[in-house]
């Protein structure tokens, strides 16, 4: 039977707790071992923690003297606790599908060559239950190359939830730790950092409950928004820097990244135009430009600037023309490539 060490980080959030590590010790078909580190929480996590380590030989509770941060708590679980062949980091507010870990090992058991596997995830918004009874999981999965899943990345985003990435131990340690300067894309770059050295398994099934919080909607919405892109763009030229040597359509993927990021940047600052804030707009367009200086010449910038340039009341009115051009530019270009 197949080994996995759960890794759960847990920072006030004990109210979760509970049913996060049912979720693992009720894994059938491997063996489990759960290290709960609680990072200094304020909340009861620590009485809760403790009587799942007293309940279950199978559960082990630590707890920070001070709060370390999630990167260190991370990696103390990941890289000097973990020790059986497979490995899981689960957020205390996540949870796993059953039969997650079984589908996962058994996958990486005949395919010597991936090095993690990842599944679809269930999204549950605040404090929303898991469903019950749980989804029906089917069994296909995938095999993609590292090659495949690294333009994947570049070329469409990170499409891997953190509670259903089951990953070899012994790699994740020669690999290294997440890294302190990538607090919100680090997940992403790990994965990638997988995919440089090994093949992914990815599955059809739901292999876990990812808990979406609520948004913070202040008036700093954007500016974080951009600040998560920007550590996107930096964890994907930290990649490109050790291993892009490996892969000669890198050049091409890390520009339709930028080109990507940056058309996000612009739907941004045409919503913060919409709901009257011009600094989001502005810092949003600024963005757009700074990451992709191309998206100068597009249409989306062309539009974003004249609609600024007349203003809210008068653009609304001009909408339906503006439309009725773009439908005949379309249209008219379309009859010139049949032409030629």
């Amino acid at each position: 039977m197949n080994s996995v060490d759960v890794v759960i980080p847990c920072y006030n959030y004990a109210r979760y707790l509970l049913q996060c590590t049912a979720s693992v010790l009720e894994q059938e078909g491997v063996d489990v071992r759960v290290l709960i580190i609680d990072d200094c929480s304020q909340d009861e996590t620590e009485m809760v923690g403790r009587q799942l380590a007293s309940h279950d030989r199978r559960v082990e509770f630590r707890r920070h003297a001070g709060n370390r941060g999630h990167i260190a708590t991370y990696n103390e679980g990941l890289l000097e606790w973990a020790s059986s062949e497979y490995s899981l980091l689960l957020s205390a507010d996540d949870a796993l599908a059953p039969g997650a870990l079984c589908r996962a090992t058994s996958v990486m058991e005949r395919h010597k060559e991936v090095g993690m596997t990842y599944g679809a995830a269930r999204i549950i918004l605040g404090d929303d239950t898991y469903p019950v009874p749980a989804d029906v999981c089917p069994s296909e999965y995938a095999i993609i190359s590292g090659s495949d899943f690294l333009r994947h990345f570049f070329l469409k985003g990170n499409c891997v939830h953190t509670p259903t990435a089951v990953v070899r131990t012994e790699l994740q340690q020669r690999l290294g730790g997440y890294r302190a300067d990538l607090p919100h894309s680090g997940d992403m770059e790990m994965w990638m950092r997988f995919a440089a050295h090994a093949s992914v398994g990815a599955h059809c099934a739901v292999q876990g409950y990812y808990r979406k919080h609520g948004e913070n909607m202040s008036h700093r919405y954007f500016s974080q928004i951009l600040g998560d892109q920007r550590e996107v763009v930096m964890a994907c030229d930290q990649v490109l820097e050790q291993w892009g040597a490996r892969f000669p359509d890198a050049g091409y993927w890390r520009e339709m990244m930028c080109q990507r990021i940056s058309k996000e940047a612009c739907w941004l600052a045409s919503k913060a135009l919409d709901s009257g804030n011009t600094e989001g707009y502005e810092i949003c367009l600024g963005f757009a430009e700074h990451v992709y200086p191309k998206i100068r010449d597009s249409f989306m910038w062309w539009k974003l600037r004249a609609k600024r340039a007349i203003g809210q009341t008068l653009w609304k009115k001009m909408l339906p023309a503006w439309k009725r051009f773009r439908t005949i530019r379309a249209a008219s270009s379309v009859q010139l490539k049949l032409n030629s």
